[in-house]
């Protein structure tokens, strides 16, 4: 997904304004944007405007269309524009706005006969400053913030856009190498519960989750090596109060730091989350990306991760249809990735791989899955949401490696015809969680709460095909037509005609135009 800044776009939360507060915004940008027609002097805020702006059309039967009666066909936009004040070298603010997700004849998105709806959002808004007398350069605001990743650009871990303060300085310049010290404090959730429970009932308290993370990036001309750390401070109820109808990028953490829990979020928030035995929980990470080089054609990436989270422990759990037995809030686990690439005179050809581990058959010990925070680790189109635009449809596999192995195949930046480029992806996936778990947690089918759209274990088995086409039409506008299928083969045997919840053949087909500036 194009960005208007350097930094990868994540599919990220977003704040919405008042129709009051839209208008002012837009009148704002407006005058910003009028602004920079009128002679400055010397010393005065320059102010850069750039953007994004898409049109998408898709047909798909993988939600939100074409489940429960929902349609297969849709159209939508989303505009992105982002206004830049800058001061100095050593002083600049930025703010993007967001216009969308606007569906074609949809009254709640803006989008049906008057478009008028209450759409203008915020998604980045901070301010850059340089530390006096030093090299260090701070971020503090609405930004993304992320994990090193090297495999698919983005972290297996953390990566999204929320409130927080960044800090980036150098602390070895030599000749062939360069080292940074790079760290971020992060705030995704603070006082969304709107109900507590027992003894801390109408109290605002325990419900945020603070991230801390540290990273080492050190290159040279053929080499670069990313080790990071991570460190979360999880309130009890940091996680609640957040509507399983929010958007997937909101909602999934609870899946994606939580054991399988065998029954919708809303039950287990209401009825076991106050019984918790521990205020507090902690979440622990560390990890590296490796990308070596060693002739100008072949590249080689590697990255991996271990993670574990702990929330304390339940007595009397019975969301396992058992009469009670004490249950651990643990999740801990780990993945390890590569992928090659060679340069051929008319494309790229690249083999990637990877092994997730994957949970046991008990499911009062916690989960062995990786606990992530539903990252866009864009490695295919459909399975895992690297489509063109976030916004497209949702993801079949889900977000990060964990409890899943898979080889993929692919050429990309194909290329025989001027301003004309294609990709052609073949990815085989297994899972690598226990068969027995299913049946012991008594899972119907993992929903959007339990962290991967599919659950899958050591007996399934899934397969995807994409082929994907960008034609430059001018400078700035693009045209991306996108072609995606998995294929989802489900053990019987396993899930006891469960597997019946979910499409076996699962597709979309999307034309995607962008201009950008």
């Amino acid at each position: 997904m194009p960005t208007t800044d350097s930094t990868p776009s994540c599919q990220c939360s977003k704040q919405s304004f008042t129709h009051k507060t839209g208008r002012f915004c837009l009148a704002a940008a407006l005058a910003a944007l009028l602004g920079l027609a009128a002679p400055q002097d010397s010393g005065a805020i320059d102010f850069k405007a750039s953007g994004v702006w898409q049109v998408l059309t898709e047909v798909s039967n993988v939600q939100p269309r074409g489940v429960k009666g929902a349609d297969t066909f849709g159209a939508l936009q989303r505009f992105r524009i982002q206004l830049d004040a800058v001061a100095s070298e050593n002083l600049s603010g930025t703010v993007q706005f967001e216009l969308g997700r606007t569906e074609w004849g949809q009254a709640s998105t803006g989008g049906a006969l008057g478009a008028d709806g209450q759409i203008v959002e915020v998604r980045h808004a901070y301010i850059d400053w340089l530390v006096p007398h030093t090299k260090a350069k701070v971020r503090m605001g609405l930004q993304p913030l992320m994990l090193p990743g090297a495999v698919s650009g983005f972290s297996a871990v953390f990566c999204h856009d929320m409130g927080g303060i960044s800090l980036t300085s150098p602390i070895y310049e030599g000749q062939d190498v360069r080292a940074d010290l790079s760290f971020f404090w992060a705030r995704p959730y603070n006082d969304n519960s709107q109900a507590l429970y027992g003894e801390d009932r109408n109290t605002q308290h325990l419900d945020n989750m603070d991230v801390f993370a540290l990273s080492l990036p050190v290159e040279t001309e053929r080499f670069k090596i990313n080790p990071w750390a991570m460190y979360a401070m999880i309130g009890k109820y940091s996680l609640s109060g957040l509507a399983i109808t929010n958007e997937p990028a909101i909602v999934a953490p609870r899946g994606g730091l939580m054991p399988v829990m065998g029954s919708n979020y809303a039950g287990f928030q209401n009825t076991f989350l106050p019984a918790l035995d521990r205020a507090w929980g902690d979440g622990f990470w560390f990890g590296s990306t490796l990308q070596f080089q060693p002739v100008d054609e072949l590249t080689i990436m590697l990255e991996g991760a271990f993670g574990s989270v702990y929330m304390g422990e339940i007595a009397n759990y019975t969301g396992f249809g058992d009469t009670g037995r004490t249950m651990e809030l643990r999740r801990s686990g780990w993945y390890a990735a590569a992928r090659l690439e060679y340069a051929l005179p008319f494309a790229k050809a690249g083999l990637l791989g990877w092994y997730g581990s994957g949970d046991d058959s008990n499911p009062y010990n916690g989960s062995e899955r990786l606990p992530q925070y539903n990252t866009p680790w864009m490695v295919s189109s459909l399975g895992f949401g690297g489509s063109p635009v976030d916004e497209a449809t949702w993801k079949v596999l889900g977000s990060n490696p964990g409890g899943l192995a898979a080889v993929i195949a692919e050429l990309k930046d194909i290329s025989f015809v001027e301003d004309l480029t294609h990709v052609l992806r073949f990815c085989y996936y297994w899972g690598t969680n226990s068969p027995k778990m299913p049946r012991k947690a008594h899972m119907s089918w993992p929903t959007r709460a339990d962290g991967p759209m599919i659950y899958l274990t050591t007996t399934d088995t899934a397969w995807e095909v994409n082929f994907g086409s960008e034609y430059k039409i001018y400078e700035n506008l693009a045209v991306q037509v996108d072609a995606a299928y998995v294929r989802v083969d489900a053990d019987a045997d396993t899930w006891r005609g469960a597997e019946e919840t979910q499409y076996k053949d699962n597709y979309r087909f999307s034309v995607l135009f962008t201009y950008s500036f």
